[in-house]
């Protein structure tokens, strides 16, 4: 086998910040909310799970989750 060097995925570990956790929730319960709406076509439903989506993006961006992996 090839050396591949150190490459532990100890160094690579997420930092786990509560706030990202918090934002993939908010974007998993919004998807499920658009992917009821969709089925039983439901308006009210659609327009919670659109603005539960645009929560958990402006969280997302506010919130650098991207960088957690870093």
């Amino acid at each position: 086998m090839a050396d591949l060097g150190d490459s532990s995925m100890a160094d690579t570990a997420h930092t786990h910040k509560v706030t990202s956790w918090i934002t993939v929730v908010i974007l998993v319960v919004a998807s499920i909310l658009l992917g009821v709406a969709m089925v039983f076509q439901s308006l009210p439903l659609a327009i919670v799970g659109g603005i539960l989506t645009i929560v958990g993006i402006v969280m997302g961006i506010t919130g650098k989750i991207m960088d957690d992996a870093a």
